[in-house]
């Protein structure tokens, strides 16, 4: 086995290394799950790839090799543009961006389909006559069931994937003009530590590796036996392009990185939606290892008068804790701003089926700290807090429309019946709401 085509193994070997960093390393940022689904797309084609390149194996493996190629090589851009849509837009995907995968299971299909009817023997024997001649093999077997594999399996892969590229040109192009896309921001970003955007920098990052990809799906493997330096090329750029790419892929929550972020990479790949929880985490880390003379320091910048000279172990302790709490009351209050603004202005707790996932998503937060947050806050659970405020609405709404059935005021104050809405305003105010209206309104004529 000659050296060109052990290096067809290195980028899928590049591939399921980020694979398996990624769910070590990432904070599961908005565009981690594309990236990984490109990440396996791309090792699966790359060792098709290579294993078809290799000599001597038998039928079985060499269709099926085949036929992983024409499935997954399709799949790459389209995964590509899906990751820029959520880097640009941070929203989810919709039913149609996914269109595209009738593509590669038209293709494999069909081509399976003509396998079992050639057989595995006939189309393993023209696939390895068409790796050592190429295409100036195949219209020695026109007339035959081969050549419309050959047609389909071949020549069809390639018109999809050339329409594809077409796509992707216009779609960089439209990104170029439109979103300023511009060479002096790389320059910048690499010397003088000037920020530049995620989605800028990573379109940069594609434009080589990607050239050489479209390389391999271009050139027939004659060419590369006869030419292994351009083997070694792909293989070298496609692999240091796709660990740029990926590591880069890490900051898919921040608009805009510099060259100092990147080299500490663990402090911004997280997701935005658990901001505050991290940033707890990174402050208890980093104040856990400061010595004295970095809060003395710290103390110069944030202005605060605290003694740091001669204290203990303890005192120390107790200063951190200061530091901590400061921030991470700081993020309480606006993120208490905001779920109040949500629930009292907005009114969001009249929806009957609203949940702590829901409330969370809203904030950009995860559950778990707006659990905390209301339990802090309101020393209830957010289930009794929920009921709390529907209670307090459908008050409001008895003394408006007395006349309403308890199955219209159950429905407008957020419960899914009249029984469990009966329930909890018994349980909250000792009373069903008829005796509470009553009573309100002896009160009133008093």
């Amino acid at each position: 086995m000659n050296l060109s085509i052990l290096l067809l193994f290195l980028p899928a070997s590049a591939c399921l290394f980020w694979i398996m960093m990624n769910f070590f390393v990432s904070r599961r940022t908005s565009t981690f799950w594309v990236l990984t689904a490109l990440s396996v797309v791309l090792m699966l084609f790359f060792v098709a790839d290579a294993i078809y390149a290799t000599p001597g194996m038998s039928p079985d493996v060499v269709v099926y090799s085949h036929l992983l190629t024409i499935f997954t090589g399709p799949c790459v851009l389209p995964l590509i543009w899906m990751y820029f849509d959520r880097l640009r837009n941070h929203r989810r995907f919709r039913p149609l961006q996914f269109l595209w995968v009738l593509v590669p299971f038209s293709l494999v299909f069909a081509a399976l389909a003509l396998t079992s009817v050639i057989g595995k023997e006939s189309v393993a024997a023209f696939l390895t006559d068409l790796y050592a001649k190429g295409p100036t093999v195949a219209p020695s077997y026109k007339g035959s069931l081969v050549w419309y594999y050959y047609v389909w399996a071949s020549v069809s892969f390639r018109i999809a994937v050339a329409l594809e590229l077409i796509v992707a040109l216009v779609y960089f192009l439209v990104y170029y003009f439109k979103g300023k896309i511009r060479i002096p921001h790389m320059i910048g970003f690499l010397r003088s530590g000037e920020s530049i955007r995620v989605l800028e920098l990573q379109l940069f990052n594609m434009i080589i590796p990607g050239i050489f990809v479209l390389t391999k799906v271009a050139i027939f493997k004659n060419v590369l036996e006869a030419y292994p330096w351009i083997a070694i090329a792909q293989s070298i750029f496609i692999t240091f392009g796709f660990f740029v790419f990926i590591f880069c892929g890490l900051f898919g929550e921040k608009e805009k990185i510099t060259l100092v972020q990147a080299k500490h990479i663990m402090l911004y790949n997280y997701n935005s939606a658990i901001k505050g929880p991290i940033i707890e985490i990174m402050m208890e880390e980093l104040l856990d290892d400061a010595e004295q003379d970095a809060l003395i320091r710290f103390r110069e910048k944030v202005g605060e008068n605290i003694q740091l000279d001669a204290m203990t172990p303890g005192e120390i302790t107790a200063v951190k804790e200061k530091l901590f709490s400061s921030v991470a009351g700081s993020w309480d209050d606006s993120l208490l701003t905001r779920f109040q603004n949500l629930m009292v202005n907005e009114q969001l707790f009249l929806q009957p089926s609203l949940s702590l996932q829901d409330v969370a998503e809203r904030l950009h937060t995860n559950k778990t700290y707006i659990s905390k947050l209301v339990n802090n806050t309101y020393n209830l659970g957010f289930p009794e807090l929920l009921n709390t405020l529907r209670i307090d609405y459908a008050e409001q709404y008895l003394l408006n429309h007395r006349d309403a059935k308890q199955s219209e005021v159950a429905k407008a104050c957020g419960f899914h019946s009249a029984s469990s809405f009966n329930n909890m305003f018994k349980k909250i105010t000792g009373v069903t709401p008829k005796v509470w209206l009553a009573s309100n309104d002896r009160q009133n004529n008093a």
